[in-house]
């Protein structure tokens, strides 16, 4: 498919940084849609075409769908205006006649018809273009980096609200690998991908693996839905952002992130990565 030109959005992101190196593997071309042009720019090969996009500046959009065939559409993560946000950009895609759209969700998302991705799927699945869902679990990526990452280095601890619950965590770089699969063939067309690790541990599972690659103790400490509050408030983030973080751990304490998908094995006709391997690659994160 060397004649695919492809726009990946949120390129500078957790998926969007490893996407865009697999689709020039692919021998695609490739242009980065990202709200930091510069970051992008020191990311990324110079045959990758830069732009900026910003969704809530219309005046980027024709600079990032200018010749672009297919689109990675990366809604901003725990965003309650998801909706309102993507919609437009999504709209302004179809009318260029953007051939297919990839849109990454969330897992569990059709479970909550008001969700702000939910509503966005069903607008993707009404447009007169071929898309693919993909719905992935929680990274595990997110254990070192952010607030996760912070507590184990400053206390040697998880603080997370998510009971004894388990989650079948899986590997951004498990996605990326389905999303340039899906961007750069015609298989995938009119699919919903869930997408999770092979098997589905609590947090005191994982605070072990990491524990033993980091030489030292991880202790997962349960904590309630208020405490947790804090933290992200400590962490920057809004009360509306919060709200859907503590859905997300609901969800897993309720058991909504453990089933295990063969979705990842299907497509890419290998195992997704686990989490003690993960850990394993990353032993100085957690020093």
């Amino acid at each position: 498919m060397a004649t695919e030109k492809i726009l990946v959005t949120g390129a500078t992101g957790k998926i969007g940084r490893e996407l865009v190196p697999r689709l020039l593997e692919a021998g695609v071309e490739v242009k980065a849609g990202t709200r930091n042009p510069e970051t992008g720019r020191s990311l990324f090969p110079p045959e990758v075409e830069v732009v900026e996009l910003n969704y809530n500046r219309t005046e980027t959009y024709d600079d990032a769908l200018m010749w672009a065939e297919r689109v990675f559409l990366m809604p901003p993560p725990f965003s309650p205006d998801a909706y309102n946000t993507i919609s437009p950009f999504l709209d302004w895609a179809v009318s260029t006649r953007v051939e297919h759209v990839v849109l990454l969700s969330g897992m569990a998302v059709p479970e909550i018809e008001e969700l702000a991705l939910r509503r966005l799927e069903r607008h993707l699945e009404a447009q007169d273009t071929r898309h693919t869902i993909l719905r992935p679990n929680l990274y595990m990526q997110n254990f070192y980096s952010g607030f996760i990452a912070r507590q184990i280095g400053e206390e040697g601890l998880i603080r997370l609200p998510a009971g004894d619950g388990r989650a079948s965590l899986v590997d951004v770089r498990d996605v990326a690998a389905v999303a340039a699969r899906a961007l750069t063939s015609t298989d995938l067309f009119g699919r919903e991908l869930t997408l999770t690790g092979p098997e589905a541990l609590t947090i005191t599972e994982a605070a072990q693996m990491v524990s033993k690659v980091a030489g030292r103790e991880i202790r997962y400490e349960p904590i309630d839905d208020a405490e947790f509050e804090a933290v992200l408030a400590d962490s920057g983030w809004n009360d509306s952002e919060v709200e859907i973080i503590l859905g997300l751990f609901s969800s897993i304490r309720e058991g909504g992130r453990a089933p295990v998908v063969a979705d990842i094995e299907t497509v890419l006709g290998r195992a997704p990565r686990s989490f003690e391997d993960f850990a394993a690659e990353n032993p100085s994160a957690w020093h």
